[in-house]
């Protein structure tokens, strides 16, 4: 569920169109946005809201799961797949949306580097890989994104440390490890990653 220009956006079945996008103004029924895939489920997902519009994971039937976005409006145009980040019919599987540094960062797969850190500022052309973290087809799943202290947080796996916490700056232009918390090539596996009294707290294996 998210909240967007004073309505509740979520994914539901009407037992007629499928899991679509739908909203809520509390005065009125819900109601369906769009139908955005025709001949099943568009499954949205990862309602997050950036930049005065609304942006989700969503399967149109063409393309494959990738990331969409609405901007609240009856327009023709008014919602529209950001761009196809893998290619044809497979799906990038947007997941994890995250609002930084006036960008959009997720997890995504291209299809050649495997699940890896990705950011959007909303177009096609401003959509692209942060950084091949588990180089390779291999994936380093990035996941949990929190923003704390002016930089990016996230649990991933860079081949060699396992799944440990990273996090990434307005300066550096690729993932640094905070810790190797259990070392070696096992994973602590952060989770829960929360900001409290200037502080960040997570679980972890050590």
């Amino acid at each position: 569920l998210a909240v967007f220009n004073n309505a509740l956006y979520f994914a539901a079945d009407d037992g007629t169109n499928g899991y679509e996008l739908w909203k809520y103004d509390g005065v009125n029924a819900p109601s369906m946005v769009a139908d955005i895939n025709p001949s099943g489920d568009s499954s949205p997902t990862y309602l997050t809201v950036f930049n005065n519009e609304l942006y989700f994971s969503a399967n149109d039937g063409t393309n494959g799961a990738e990331l969409w976005k609405y901007d609240g409006t009856n327009a023709l145009n008014s919602l529209s797949m950001v761009a196809d980040i893998h290619p044809g019919s497979s799906s990038s599987s947007p997941a994890s949306l995250y609002v930084y540094n006036n960008e959009i960062y997720f997890r995504a797969y291209d299809g050649i580097h495997g699940n890896e850190l990705w950011k959007s500022d909303g177009t096609a052309v401003g959509t692209s890989m942060v950084y091949d973290l588990n180089p390779g087809s291999s994936s380093s799943m990035p996941w949990e994104l929190t923003f704390f202290d002016t930089d990016l947080y996230f649990r991933a796996d860079d081949g060699t440390h396992g799944h440990e916490l990273y996090r990434i700056d307005f300066f550096t232009p690729y993932p640094i490890l905070v810790s190797d918390i259990r070392s070696g090539s096992d994973s602590s596996y952060p989770s829960d990653l929360t900001v409290f009294n200037n502080e960040l707290y997570f679980t972890a294996y050590d």
